[in-house]
């Protein structure tokens, strides 16, 4: 499946202990989720991963936003994850492996920057934390986590044309329903933010 791709995880305990065992879009403080990247990270064979509820699967993901609207990707039948096809997404992002660094906070911002220019081309104006994403109602949830972050950006266009289409709304909300499971975690807690 990932011939010999290793990825960056973290042990699911100490998830667990950080989001006080609560689940959604959760607020961590920044520094103390960038410690455990730093200080617990480690890489592992992402087939094995895949099936290690011990551990997570860091996963940056970077919700975009220009002026008042959020850009939202709807994925083609073209894009790798089938079980993904024709569902929307509010966020960029996806697996930290070896190429980025061997060091695993090294390797966590330079993936987050890599994972943004490999699907948009974007000037980045601002970059702010959210939370963490700790959601665990499915088997392959329950071995990621996601570190979400809003950007403000200006928006040059989609680099991989034949996996998404790009759609831009004041108002996630409105395709909820064709949501995958982390954008409406996130969209969710967005609309409580903005309260």
């Amino acid at each position: 499946m990932y011939e010999n791709e290793k990825v960056l995880v973290v042990p699911t305990e100490d998830v667990e202990r950080l989001c006080n065992k609560r689940h959604g879009l959760i607020f961590v403080n920044e520094y103390d989720i960038i410690s455990l990247i730093e200080n617990k990270g480690f890489f592992v064979d992402r087939n094995s991963a895949e099936n290690d509820e011990s551990i997570r699967q860091v996963i940056p993901y970077i919700v975009l936003r220009e002026e008042n609207k959020f850009l939202l990707f709807k994925r083609t039948s073209k894009q790798g994850e089938k079980r993904l096809h024709n569902q929307i997404t509010i966020g960029v992002g996806g697996h930290i492996n070896t190429d980025d660094s061997l060091e695993p906070l090294k390797a966590f911002k330079n993936g987050l920057i890599r994972e943004i220019n490999e699907e948009v081309d974007v000037d980045i104006k601002s970059l702010n934390y959210v939370g963490v994403i700790n959601v665990v109602d499915t088997p392959v949830s329950r071995v990621h986590v996601g570190i979400c972050y809003v950007a403000d950006v200006k928006y040059k266009g989609l680099k991989e044309k034949d996996k998404f289409i790009e759609l831009f709304t004041e108002n996630p909300r409105e395709y909820f329903e064709e949501m995958e499971g982390w954008s409406k975690t996130v969209v969710q807690s967005l609309e409580l933010m903005q309260k």
